[in-house]
C-alpha cells in the first residue's frame, strides 16, 4: 500500500493539470477573498443602521469558499479520470493486484493533498477578505473569535470530503467532463434552490455540502451543529465511496 501511495503521488505530480489545479485553488481563494471583502465592505458602508448591526464579517468575506468547493471537487475528479483519459487504468489495476485497492489508495492521496491545500486556502481567503474589509473601513473578524477558529479548522476537512465526492464521481462516470459537470451542478443546488421555494428551506439545511458549510460556521442561520453537519456530509461521501468500490470491483476498466 505504501508503494501504491508513492506511485499515485508520482502520477499526481506528473499529470500537469492536477498540481496546477491545486495551486489554482489557493490563488483563487485569495482572489475570491478580495472580491467578497470588497462587496461586503460596500454593503456595510451603504447599509442601514440595522444592516450594519447585523453585519457578520466572517460570513461576508469568506463566501469565496462556496466557489472554491467547485475547484476542489474538480481536483478529486481529475485524480480518477486522468487514468481513463490517458488509458493507464488497466495497468494501474494490474499493478494493484486487488482492484479495490486502487480507489482506496487514491482516496488516501486526495485527503493527504486536499487537507493542507484546504488549510492554506482557508487562511488565504480569511486573511485577504478580512484585511480588505478593514482597509475599507468595515468591521473585520480576527483569530480570537471562536467562529474564526471553527472556520479555519473545519474548512480543510469539509473540502477534503468534497474532493472525495469528486473522486467518487470520477470513478463512477469515468469521464472528466461528465463528472465535473455533475459535481458542479450538484454543489450549486443550494445556491440555486431559491428559484424553488417549496424545497429551498430543506435544501439549504440538509443538502450535503450545505450541511458541511453549516459545520464551518459559514451560514448565518445554521440549523445544524458541527457534528450534525459534518456527520451528514460524511455519511453522503461514505455512501458515494461505497458505491464506487462496489461498481469498480464488478465493472471492466
Amino acid at each position: 500500500m505504501r508503494g501504491m501511495l508513492l506511485a499515485e503521488w508520482t502520477k499526481f505530480r506528473s499529470v500537469r493539470s492536477t498540481p496546477i489545479l491545486a495551486a489554482a485553488i489557493v490563488v483563487m481563494s485569495g482572489v475570491f477573498g478580495w472580491m467578497f471583502g470588497n462587496v461586503g465592505a460596500t454593503r456595510y458602508l451603504e447599509g442601514t443602521v440595522q444592516e450594519q448591526l447585523d453585519f457578520v464579517p466572517l460570513h461576508a468575506g469568506t463566501r469565496g469558499i462556496l466557489l472554491v468547493q467547485l475547484l476542489v471537487a474538480g481536483l478529486g475528479v481529475l485524480v480518477a479520470t486522468s487514468e481513463y483519459n490517458f488509458g493507464t487504468m488497466r495497468a494501474s489495476v494490474a499493478a494493484a493486484g486487488r482492484r479495490e485497492r486502487l480507489p482506496v489508495v487514491k482516496s488516501v492521496l486526495v485527503v493527504l493533498v486536499v487537507l493542507p491545500v484546504g488549510l492554506v486556502s482557508a487562511l488565504t481567503v480569511f486573511l485577504t477578505s478580512q484585511t480588505t474589509l478593514a482597509m475599507a473601513g468595515a468591521p473585520r473578524a480576527w483569530f480570537g473569535d471562536p467562529m474564526v477558529i471553527r472556520f479555519l479548522l473545519l474548512t480543510p476537512v469539509v473540502l477534503a470530503l468534497l474532493a472525495l465526492f469528486g473522486l467518487a464521481l470520477g470513478f463512477l462516470l469515468r469521464g472528466t467532463a461528465a463528472a465535473a459537470n455533475v459535481s458542479t451542478a450538484f454543489l450549486l443546488i443550494p445556491a440555486l434552490s431559491e428559484i424553488a421555494p417549496a424545497v429551498h428551506g430543506f435544501v439549504v439545511i440538509y443538502w450535503p455540502n450545505a450541511a458541511g458549510f453549516q459545520a464551518m460556521a459559514m451560514v448565518e442561520a445554521s440549523k445544524l451543529g458541527i457534528w450534525a453537519g459534518l456527520g451528514l456530509l460524511l455519511a453522503f461521501v461514505a455512501a458515494m465511496l461505497t458505491a464506487t468500490l462496489v461498481r469498480f470491483r464488478t465493472r471492466d476498466v
